[in-house]
């Protein structure tokens, strides 16, 4: 009979199982590190990165609050530059209104009228003068009343002063002869 020393093979086989244990005992824990640092270092920069877009957001917000504020700022700038604007325009306007009286005023008054006072009030325009004939006066009144530029023209008071002149009070409801200015139009 023949006889197999079999001890070498067991030996040989058990030193590959131990082999086998051992990688699986330190290869499996090992890779399970190697995954957890992998995620730790993955999500350490995740953090990182948003931590970084989170103060961009934070710079872009604090930029987007001062452009608001310069805006509305120049806002209110250009609030107040139109409604200047728009005083000014209104102004220009009644300086030509009365450039037009006073013209109106120099080219038709008669020549014994003379005014000696002139007042506005809530557009409510007052002449007094004198003159020496009334039927001047009543012409006076007639070529302020068909100019255009006046509403309502009475003469309200004649008197008659010591000096043979008459005194008289013209009151006329003062309109304006030139177009209102459009709103976007510059003159």
């Amino acid at each position: 009979m023949l006889q197999v020393n079999l001890l070498p093979w067991r030996k040989l086989r058990l030193q590959r199982r131990s082999r086998y244990w051992l990688k699986m005992f330190i290869c499996f824990p090992a890779i399970v590190a190697i995954a957890f640092l992998t995620l730790t270092a993955f999500l350490a920069q995740e953090r990182a990165m948003l931590q970084l877009h989170f103060s961009a957001l934070n710079a872009s917000v604090q930029v987007l609050s001062r452009q608001l504020l310069d805006t509305n700022t120049a806002a209110e700038q250009v609030k107040t530059l139109k409604a200047q604007r728009q005083t000014a325009l209104q102004q220009l306007k009644r300086s030509q209104d009365y450039l037009q009286l006073l013209e109106l005023v120099a080219a038709q008054i008669p020549q014994d009228v003379r005014l000696t006072e002139m007042t506005e009030h809530q557009q409510v325009l007052t002449l007094k003068g004198e003159g020496h004939f009334y039927h001047d006066i009543l012409s006076f009144r007639d070529v302020l009343a068909v100019s255009g530029l006046f509403g309502n023209v009475s003469l309200s008071d004649v008197q008659q002063q010591p000096d043979r002149m008459l005194s008289f009070l013209i009151k006329a409801q003062f309109l304006s002869a030139s177009p209102a200015p459009e709103q976007g139009k510059v003159p």
